[in-house]
């Protein structure tokens, strides 16, 4: 779930707008006297805080109350953190921070100012830090093990820094920076927390869609509409957070049967550096298409058929069957089963089963699931299989980038002419080929080297294509890079599949995986 995040304590442990704010608010950001706050209002908020179950972050800022800590300051480092750590010392046992005003801005574009605070968060035993996604700050954490709350701000039009390449909030002194209607702020929030996406023109009605990364969004409580945004954005999310519960099929379901299958929802990256894979589904296209059909959130954990189950339905709601085509039976009551369809959504009751037949095409079969409870659109029509598939061309083509040791691979063009099959050994790690003999590569021993999904690696029997679940590091060529539109590709081939590789430039596989985003994007529309 989006977590609200909010300045507190600004002004007085009195203030009365703060205090109603502790009840729809998830995270306090509690002044700390350098900017504002003292170690009274400390005090009652963090009494507060315990009693509504609101988590607490030390906000902390330039020694600056003057100029109530939104002007960069001449001070020296030492100084800094001097001034860092007396803030810090009137909430002892907090382990979340986040920075204000002047140093929040400065410490997000700055790499040596992040550095320099995250190596102090290290040290001062700060476990997190709220921060943009894409910001210095972020980065320099990540380099610490420091985890980063990704945050975005809902009371603050955004810009993009086309020289940095990143998003960047609008300057306090535009004229438009703020965002003072309640309804443009949470079509904000909408826009950031469902799709990942937000508007950087400035004119709502002209829109120019940036993507966005949140964990937590934050609001202003020294701005006029805070309390009235506060309270709706808390009730819209909670309906979210009740709708997600009734998503997917965890407690929805029971196996009476349980065949080869398990749960799977998307992948999740940024702990590849501590030896952690992203996981996730094999197609996850085909898993996003049918939860977008049943107006699931994206990420909404499946069931990830291999071996054909037979499921219980444990609470009354609806289903789609997507990825791999697998023969499927509904039983309900004592008539006879009627015949599952592929990509069409179906209502079912608590007590219906589903049972499976052996007829297949493809590999990965996926149940989506949604409860009744959840609400959500009507079920969809049936998709043609052609619509929802996105598989390649029967001859099996995967198109590849160079990868970082593709100029020592010796007679390149073998690659691309040979015949090339799948093997039986393949898992969610990565999938053996086999093929042309004699593929070669003109260096010696290398020192293991970070891989990535669909990395293409030449090893002494044969290439193998490393998958979501594969190894963080290895020792072996990365001959080529299979793109990001066709990942999910692989998760449906099966042993003794042909494939035939295509190279294609880094351009066209932007536009490639830019292309499947406008499907899923029409297919959300035409749900909603």
């Amino acid at each position: 779930m989006t977590l609200i995040n909010c300045d507190i304590g600004e002004k007085g442990p009195l203030h009365e707008e703060d205090r109603k704010l502790m009840d729809f608010i998830h995270i306090a950001n509690l002044a700390c006297d350098g900017h504002a706050g003292d170690k009274e209002s400390v005090a009652a908020f963090r009494a507060l805080a315990d009693e509504r179950g609101v988590r607490l972050t030390a906000h902390l800022s330039y020694p600056d109350r003057e100029n109530f800590g939104r002007a960069a300051m001449a001070i020296t480092d030492a100084k800094l953190l001097e001034a860092l750590e007396a803030q810090l010392a009137l909430l002892p046992g907090v382990t979340l921070v986040k920075f204000h005003g002047a140093l929040y801005n400065e410490a997000c574009r700055d790499a040596r100012l992040a550095g320099l605070l995250a190596g102090w968060l290290l040290r001062s035993g700060v476990s997190g830090v709220l921060a943009p996604a894409d910001s210095e700050l972020a980065y320099a954490a990540h380099k610490l093990d420091v985890a980063v709350l990704r945050e975005a701000f809902l009371d603050r039009r955004y810009a993009y820094d086309e020289a940095a390449g990143h998003l960047c909030l609008m300057s306090r002194a535009a004229p438009n920076a703020a965002i003072t209607d309640v309804n443009e702020a949470l079509a904000q929030a909408e826009e950031i927390v469902k799709r990942g996406r937000v508007n950087v023109s400035g004119d709502p009605a002209r829109p120019v869609w940036k993507a966005i990364k949140a964990d937590t969004v934050s609001i202003h409580s020294d701005t006029p509409i805070v309390l009235e945004l506060a309270q709706k954005l808390r009730a819209a999310l909670d309906q979210d957070e009740k709708a997600a519960a009734a998503a997917g099929v965890s407690g929805n379901i029971r196996l009476v049967k349980p065949g080869f299958c398990g749960t799977a929802g998307l992948p999740v990256y940024g702990r590849q550096h501590i030896g952690v894979s992203p996981g996730g589904a094999m197609d996850c296209f085909s898993l996003r298409r049918g939860n977008l059909m049943l107006g699931n959130p994206d990420g909404s954990p499946a069931l990830e058929i291999l071996g054909p189950p037979e499921i219980e339905m444990l609470t009354p709601g609806r289903f789609v069957l997507m990825g791999a085509r697998l023969e499927a039976f509904l039983h309900r009551g004592p008539g006879d089963p009627a015949e599952v369809e592929h990509s069409r959504v179906y209502e079912v009751e608590a007590g219906d089963r589903l049972k499976f037949g052996d007829k297949r095409y493809g590999l990965n079969t996926y149940f989506c699931f949604r409860g009744r409870a959840g609400g959500g659109p009507a079920p969809a029509g049936t998709v043609p299989f052609a619509a929802v598939s996105g598989w390649a061309d029967p001859s099996g083509r995967i198109r590849v980038l160079p990868g970082p040791e593709y100029h020592c691979l010796q007679q390149s063009e073998r690659f691309f002419r040979g015949q090339w099959r799948t093997t039986f050994k393949m898992d969610k790690m990565g999938i053996r080929l086999a093929g042309e003999p004699g593929l070669t590569c003109g260096m010696g021993n290398m020192i293991s080297g970070a891989v990535a999904d669909g990395t293409v690696q030449l090893t002494p029997e044969s290439p193998i294509i490393l998958l979501r679940h594969r190894q963080t590091i290895g020792g072996y060529p990365r001959i080529f890079n299979v793109i990001s539109a066709d990942i999910d590709l692989l998760g449906q081939y099966t042993p003794n599949q042909a494939i035939h590789f295509v190279q294609v430039t880094l351009e066209e596989a932007r536009e490639f995986a830019r292309q499947k985003e406008v499907v899923l994007e029409k297919l959300r529309q035409s749900q909603s």
